[in-house]
């Protein structure tokens, strides 16, 4: 069978596993091992069998077994292992995705990780006595280049054994001093886990995260954990071995630390493609429109995105100042702008050189020697010090950066480097006032810097269809084992659920407000942003309420009162939403736009005479405006007085006539008796679609029969218009 079939085939044999159907998972298993005539599957599978028969054996003798939980769980794993390993055999032999064709290449050259390893300190080496000498080192580059990159290749698709794994630990966290080794091995991990899951690989993740003495190598794996946390939560959940030694991590304080600072970076990544297209589309089309002395003076405008987003309470902000999540706001809201956001934006269109087409060199550490890198020797410390400022740059857009001003003119490249050097220079002067009121630097900078690497390989990427983006969907941390419990505390929760709201995320926003805790459902704030993130997503029976739950703990603002009387008019609560509305007209007696929803709320009562009234109110603040000159025209319609809804009418139909207009002023002169003079109407709101007015007109037929107009007259009246253009 194809890839694809497999893969079906394979996905319903893990339903049945998530539906606890073991026995027959493992018949359809075995049934597709038959086929593949994987007899290595078929091996495992006879064992799997034995020692769950065994089990289940003593289960049916009423036997004590206190390892029955660990055996049912490792069966799954087992079972969950072999589907892994039949998808990845197949694709070997079949698929030419950039995954399965890296790993045929390294069984073919029977890369072992000790050789591979080894090589590379050597290349390193004598690479490095080169220099020393002054020889030439392009050759040596090349080799090294090589060995890094299979070593990666090697980490990222190879099942490895446990000595391995353990090797790779011990030169992670022996490697203090060279973290760029460290750092790119981490990656080759993480992108393995992110591809298929393997306990031997999570576990050195863990051995490193809980043993580095170095918050970089800390970050990165922490960032690494929680991302495959996220992937393979289900798998992971089941081993009991791995869920003990998470759950020791609730006793640390430094790890709920790091782990919160990991989680916002991940969450941030939300809101990137939002900003990078205001950026694109809004912002720097408007900074191109600026002259040169005016760009330092309107800087900070042009980089305020949230202005007008939401109509939000107002008295939220002051809450917010008050408690101190305002000014966390403000700090996340400029790493965004700072970080991923707007680098994303500049080296999006930078990936595009050969050099990033080999997968490793998404995440290869910057070095300055690296053979693609084709620039002089004054150039390239001239990047060599600009990047030494410490300007949040991952490596990929190092490269990407060196490898485009390298394609420049001498005279390009000189000019590039002045205002470039001027930029970075600001930027690292912000980046760094903004990491010192961090408690850790160093863990959160590394951090960053790994999301933003991670984020670009799976956005940027020639090939990214091919990878399951974990940062498609909204990241549900909340879902994380253990990891979800220690974040349940409500600082972390309304920090992101603000970050969540004020950006239009509703869903995810909301998923956050209901985990709150009883003081934040006792406030009536609360109640409020969860009704006004329902009633967003137009969810108005719930938004109704969570606004009357916020109601009831306190006196309603004039902002809770018109958003009730709102939500009451989508609902077709109709006297309620007219009762709001009132409410709301008696603080602010002349808003044409709530005096206009009363009218219409009124009508829908069937007070017209309450309604026109409002009209009436309506057209005297703003007598122009041919909507209202439509509420009349129908109001006075519905009272019965054609002639003066047709006065009405006929204002419109001078000035602003749409389709509609028409077809009512010609309901006003049928009621009114002028056939002739209604039927010339009724053919000219037919002329785009006549279907659709005969539509428009049946759908009129009780409001028509209430005004007197029988069935016959109206059925006529269509006749009429078909046969005069027929």
């Amino acid at each position: 069978m194809t890839l694809e079939s497999l893969k079906s085939k394979i996905s319903g044999v893990r339903q049945l596993l998530d539906s606890e159907r073991l026995t027959d998972a493992m018949n359809e298993l075995e049934s597709i091992s038959v086929s593949e005539n994987n007899y290595t599957a078929t091996d495992k599978l006879k064992k799997i069998r034995q020692t769950y028969g065994y089990m289940i054996h003593y289960f049916m003798e009423g036997m004590e077994d206190p390892s029955r939980k660990d055996v049912y769980c490792q069966t799954v794993e087992s079972l969950q292992r072999i589907c892994d390993d039949m998808i990845i055999e197949k694709g070997t032999e079949d698929s030419s995705n950039v995954f399965y064709s890296t790993l045929r290449v390294s069984n073919l050259r029977n890369l072992d990780f000790a050789e591979v390893y080894e090589d590379l300190n050597k290349s390193n080496d004598i690479l490095h006595e080169a220099i020393d000498a002054g020889n030439e080192t392009s050759t040596l580059v090349d080799k090294k280049d090589v060995a890094m990159r299979e070593l990666f290749d090697l980490i990222w698709t190879k099942r490895l054994k446990k000595d391995t794994c353990n090797q790779i630990v011990r030169i992670v966290l022996s490697a203090q001093d060279n973290l760029n080794i460290s750092s790119y091995i981490i990656s080759a991990l993480t992108l393995s886990l992110l591809e298929y899951y393997d306990d031997l690989k999570f576990t050195a993740l863990l051995d490193i995260y809980e043993n580095s003495q170095s918050d970089e190598v800390a970050a990165r794996s922490l960032v690494a954990i929680v991302m495959v946390l996220y992937r393979h939560s289900s798998r992971i959940s089941n081993d009991r071995k791995l869920m003990t030694r998470l759950e020791l991590w609730q006793d640390s304080l430094l790890t709920y630390s790091r782990l919160r600072n990991v989680i916002k970076e991940i969450v941030r990544t939300r809101d990137t493609d939002r900003v990078a297209a205001k950026m694109r589309d809004e912002v720097i089309p408007e900074l191109m429109k600026l002259k040169p002395d005016m760009l330092k003076k309107m800087r900070e405008s042009a980089m305020d995105f949230e202005s007008g987003l939401l109509e939000n309470n107002p008295d939220w902000e002051d809450m917010l100042e008050k408690n101190g999540i305002a000014s966390k706001m403000r700090e996340l809201t400029e790493m965004q702008s700072e970080g991923a956001d707007l680098m994303m934006v500049t080296f999006s269109k930078l990936k595009s050189f050969p050099f990033f087409n080999n997968v490793n060199a998404w995440f290869l550490p910057y070095d300055s020697k690296n053979s693609h890198i084709k620039l002089d020797k004054s150039s390239m410390k001239t990047l060599d010090d600009l990047f030494s400022m410490g300007t949040g740059m991952c490596d990929s857009d190092k490269y990407s950066l060196v490898l485009a001003i390298s394609s420049m003119p001498e005279q390009q490249r000189q000019m590039m480097f002045g205002q470039f050097e001027m930029q970075m220079s600001q930027i690292s002067e912000e980046l760094k006032a903004r990491l010192e009121k961090t408690s850790n630097p160093e863990f959160n900078a590394a951090a960053t810097l790994f999301v933003r690497e991670l984020y670009r390989f799976f956005k940027l990427f020639r090939k990214k269809d091919e990878f399951k983006d974990p940062f498609i969907d909204p990241f549900v941390f909340l879902e994380l084992p253990v990891i979800g419990n220690m974040m349940t505390d409500d600082e972390i929760l309304t920090l992101i659920s603000e970050f969540y709201f004020k950006r239009g995320y509703y869903n995810e926003a909301l998923s956050l407000f209901y985990a709150m805790g009883e003081e934040a459902n006792s406030d009536p704030t609360h109640w409020e942003k969860i009704g006004y993130a329902l009633q967003s997503l137009r969810r108005y029976d719930e938004a109704l309420d969570a606004y009357q739950k916020a109601s009831l703990l306190s006196e309603p603002s004039e902002w809770l009162v018109k958003r009730l009387a709102f939500v009451n008019k989508k609902l077709g609560n109709f006297k309620e939403a007219a009762d709001y509305y009132a409410r709301a007209l008696e603080h602010d007696v002349d808003n044409v736009s709530l005096i206009m929803n009363s009218g219409n709320a009124l009508l829908e009562c069937g007070e017209i005479d309450s309604a026109l009234r409002s009209y009436y109110h309506a057209n005297y603040i703003d007598p122009e405006n041919p909507k209202i000159w439509r509420a009349i025209a129908w109001g006075e319609f519905l009272s019965g007085k054609y002639d003066k809804s047709y006065s009405y009418y006929n204002k419109i139909l001078l000035q602003y006539p749409i389709s509609v207009d028409f077809l009512n002023a010609g309901h006003a002169c049928l009621a009114s008796g002028k056939i002739r003079d209604a039927i010339n109407l009724y053919k000219q709101s037919s002329r785009s679609d006549l279907n659709e007015f005969e539509l428009a007109f049946r759908a009129d037929h009780d409001t028509l029969i209430n005004a007197g107009i029988d069935d016959l007259t109206q059925n006529l009246v269509v006749e009429a218009i078909k046969h005069d253009l027929s």
